[in-house]
């Protein structure tokens, strides 16, 4: 078992280094294609990296719900550090999917989503959250969106989700 692969962050809950057993900080190995110049994407949500200045336009925006941990990051075959990245745990899991109106296919005990719509009076006035009918999925408030767009982030694909009707 890997380090901290019993933490899922994916999972939307709050984590405790001490209570949880997390080793701080993660450690990842960055692996470049020989002859590439390496390519740092704003976020990595596989692996839960996210560049600290994304962490900074998130809360600038409002958000209040990113948990952050140290994170050390080498370049493989080489003692380089790659800086400017922590892991984030975004907290909250908000049941909002209209699965009535949302085109879905069901995917073990949660939704593949082909077209999402949420129910607005759900989401407890998060500005960003993770969909638990689907938890890979996050949602980001239009305004939180606009500011990332402003960032010019690599790698960050912003896609509208259609709300029911108030």
């Amino acid at each position: 078992m890997g380090l901290n692969s019993h933490v899922e962050l994916a999972m939307g809950r709050l984590w405790s280094v001490e209570k949880d057993e997390i080793e701080l900080p993660y450690r990842y190995t960055m692996s470049v294609v020989e002859g590439e110049v390496p390519r740092f994407y704003g976020w990595y949500p596989g692996s839960d990296l996210m560049q600290e200045r994304l962490v900074d336009v998130l809360r600038s925006a409002g958000v209040n719900n990113l948990q952050t941990f140290p994170v050390e990051i080498i370049r493989e075959g080489t003692d380089e550090k790659v800086p400017g990245y922590v892991v984030v745990n975004i907290v909250g899991r908000v049941s909002c999917a209209d699965i009535g109106l949302s085109k879905t296919e069901p995917l073990a005990d949660v939704y593949y989503f082909h077209n999402l719509v949420i129910d607005p009076k759900r989401t407890s006035g998060l500005l960003v959250y993770r969909v638990n009918e689907s938890p890979m999925i996050v949602l980001v408030h239009e305004n939180v969106a606009k500011a990332i767009e402003e960032g010019n982030f690599l790698g960050l694909t912003l896609e509208p989700v259609s709300e029911t009707a108030p």
